[in-house]
């Protein structure tokens, strides 16, 4: 796709789940949902994309793509330079009240007057800077690499309910407690345990964004009452279940892409 302007932003809409194999920009990729939700995938790890919450894809970086449900929302590219102070790899940033409002604004220009460049470009990075420096927060599961690991991380991250115990695991897997112990915080950065929790709290925010009520969601998850899951999602991300979204925001209109 051919990029017009480093500040022009566009809107898209699909009525259907999508599923995008791997696949990379030269450019760099901002972008936000109205609705629905998103997983993002590298050989690394997982990103989860819920409404109104800020997306990042490097420039160069393969990645792969799931919507679920009904998806719309903008999409922001800009070039290699410019994004040389955002993460090097996908990340998931909350929405402050600035940034809502300087994505307001990116929107109300017309991207067709050349004049208006240089106060895009000016907004543009504006915007970049109160990404950088308005947190890390990041919806991210780590992947191991070894592929007994990846076995077992997909399996849980897909179904984090499973009760199958870290001692279970390396017997299915062929691999000695110790071992995967060691080798599983040495490739993710976080022990079984905390990884474990990660995949169940991701995948909350993914069931939550689909509509699920906190009660089918905290048992979905597996945690065995609905009070010790909102608590811990209280502790992980410093807000309950039912608060989570305002951390997103909402997401002001963007001009339609042309055909």
């Amino acid at each position: 796709m051919a990029v017009e302007s480093p500040a022009t932003l566009w809107r898209y809409a699909h009525e259907a789940a999508r599923v995008t194999g791997y696949h990379a920009h030269e450019t760099g990729q901002l972008f936000a949902l109205r609705e629905g939700l998103q997983v993002i995938e590298t050989p690394a790890g997982r990103w989860v994309q819920p409404p109104g919450w800020i997306g990042w894809i490097a420039p160069r970086c393969a990645h792969a793509a799931q919507s679920f449900g009904a998806t719309s929302g903008w999409s922001l590219h800009i070039d290699a330079l410019a994004a040389a102070v955002l993460p090097d790899g996908p990340h998931v940033f909350a929405a402050t009240p600035l940034v809502r409002e300087l994505v307001a604004r990116l929107m109300s220009l017309e991207a067709s007057d050349a004049l208006l460049e240089p106060r895009r470009m000016r907004l543009v990075g504006v915007l970049i800077d109160e990404l950088v420096v308005g947190g890390r927060e990041s919806l991210h599961l780590p992947m191991p690499q070894d592929p007994r690991l990846v076995a077992m991380a997909s399996a849980l991250a897909n179904d984090p309910a499973l009760a199958d115990g870290i001692d279970d695991w390396a017997d299915r897997i062929g691999m000695a407690r110790r071992t995967l112990t060691r080798r599983f915080a040495a490739e993710t950065g976080w022990s079984f345990a905390q990884w474990r929790q990660q995949a169940r709290l991701l995948k909350a925010v993914e069931l939550l964004s689909l509509g699920e009520s906190v009660t089918a969601v905290a048992l979905t998850v597996g945690y065995s009452s609905v009070s010790a899951f909102i608590e811990a999602f209280r502790k992980h991300f410093g807000r309950t279940p039912a608060r989570f979204f305002e951390a997103g925001g909402g997401v002001p209109q963007a001009k339609k892409k042309p055909a």
